[in-house]
C-alpha cells in the first residue's frame, strides 16, 4: 500500500510558488487567491512538520527542507502532464485555447492580420492573444508559445525558433511626398522633412533613431531632436500614414503598410540591419502539445514564404531598374 500523501492541491501551491518566488504570482498563476495559496502551503507544511519558506518583504526563501523536496515534487508534475498526454488525441479533454503572448506592435502590424488564415487552416483551434511589452514567463502555465523581439538568448530551457531578421528604413505616407518633394529624392533630402521620433532608446540598436541616419547625410546632430516624440511604434507608424512625417520602419511592422500603399520608402535602397529579430518562443514542455507545434509550424513557414516573396521582388526591381 502506498504511504499516506499530502493533499494534491497542497503540493501544487507549494511547487507553483517555490517557481515563481511569491504568493502573490503564484495566486495569478493557479487562478486562486494569495490567501489561498499561503494556506494551501501551510497545510502541507503541517502535514511535513517543517517549514518550507521564509517569508521576506521581497519575496520567499526556501528552506533546506524546500530546496530538498522541490525538485522530486515538480518532477512529479511533470510526469503526471506526461502520464495524461499518453493518452490517444480525443481520450483526454485538452483545452483547446492557445495562449499566444506577443507585442502590441506585432500583434496589430502583422500577427492579426494573418491569423484569419491559421483559423481556417485549422478551425479546431482557438487563439487568445496576450500583447504586453513586459516579457512573460513562460514556464508558467498561462501562455502556451511566445513571439519575442531580442537577439535569441532567452535561456536554455526554452524552445527558440528564428521568426524573422529585421531592418530598418525611412518610410512616409505616398501624400508627403507629393506635396513636399517635385523630383525624386536623394538622401541628403531627408533633412527636408519632419522626423518622427522614438521617445524609447534602444541603446543597442542604433539604427533605431535619426542620429546614425542624420550623420551619415553630414546633418548636424542638433537636427536629431525636432520633431514629434512617440512612446509606441503603433503611434509612429499611424502619425507616418497621417501625413505626419518620416518614420523609420521596422520590415515586420511596415510590410503590410507598404503592399497596401499606406506608406512608401521614398529611399528604396537604402535600409540598415538591426541586431534584434522576431523569435517564436515556447517551454519545451509546452512545445510537445500538438496545438503549440502546429502554430509554430505554422507561423514558422508563413514568414518564411514572405520573406522568399520580398527578395525575389527586391531581385525583380534591382534587374529591371
Amino acid at each position: 500500500m502506498r504511504r499516506k500523501l499530502p493533499p494534491l492541491n497542497a503540493l501544487k501551491a507549494f511547487e507553483t510558488a517555490a517557481r515563481v518566488g511569491s504568493f502573490a504570482k503564484a495566486a495569478q498563476e493557479l487562478l486562486v487567491t494569495q490567501t489561498a495559496v499561503s494556506h494551501q502551503v501551510k497545510i502541507l507544511e503541517q502535514f511535513l512538520d517543517c517549514t518550507l519558506f521564509q517569508r521576506l518583504p521581497n519575496g520567499l526563501v526556501l528552506t533546506p527542507e524546500a530546496k530538498t523536496i522541490l525538485p522530486l515534487v515538480s518532477q512529479g508534475f511533470d510526469l503526471f502532464e506526461e502520464a495524461v498526454w499518453l493518452l490517444p488525441k480525443g481520450k483526454v479533454a485538452e483545452t483547446d485555447i492557445l495562449v499566444i503572448s506577443a507585442l502590441p506592435s506585432f500583434t496589430q502590424e502583422w500577427l492579426l492580420p494573418r491569423l484569419v488564415q491559421f483559423r481556417a487552416a485549422h478551425p479546431e483551434i482557438d487563439v487568445l492573444v496576450q500583447t504586453d511589452y513586459r516579457m512573460v514567463d513562460l514556464a508558467a502555465d498561462t501562455v502556451d508559445i511566445a513571439i519575442r523581439f531580442g537577439r535569441g538568448d532567452f535561456g536554455e530551457d526554452l524552445d527558440v525558433a528564428l521568426l524573422a531578421n529585421e531592418t530598418v528604413t525611412p518610410v512616409c505616407s505616398p501624400s508627403l511626398l507629393q506635396t513636399e518633394a517635385t523630383k525624386p529624392l536623394e538622401r541628403h533630402d531627408l533633412a527636408k522633412f519632419t522626423l518622427l521620433h522614438s521617445s524609447v532608446r534602444m541603446v543597442h540598436e542604433p539604427w533605431i533613431s535619426w542620429a546614425p541616419w542624420l550623420e551619415e547625410i553630414k546633418v548636424k546632430q542638433k537636427a536629431n531632436a525636432q520633431g514629434p516624440k512617440y512612446s509606441d511604434p503603433l503611434l509612429i507608424l499611424r502619425a507616418a500614414s497621417a501625413g505626419g512625417g518620416m518614420a523609420l520602419g521596422r520590415s515586420m511592422l511596415i510590410q503590410d503598410h507598404l503592399a497596401s500603399g499606406r506608406l512608401v520608402k521614398p529611399f528604396p535602397d537604402w535600409e540598415k540591419p538591426i541586431l534584434s529579430s522576431y523569435y517564436v518562443v515556447s517551454s519545451k514542455k509546452k512545445t510537445k502539445l500538438d496545438k503549440v507545434r502546429i502554430f509554430r509550424e505554422w507561423v514558422l513557414e508563413v514568414a518564411r514564404s514572405e520573406e522568399h516573396d520580398r527578395n525575389f521582388d527586391r531581385s525583380f526591381g534591382r534587374a529591371f531598374a
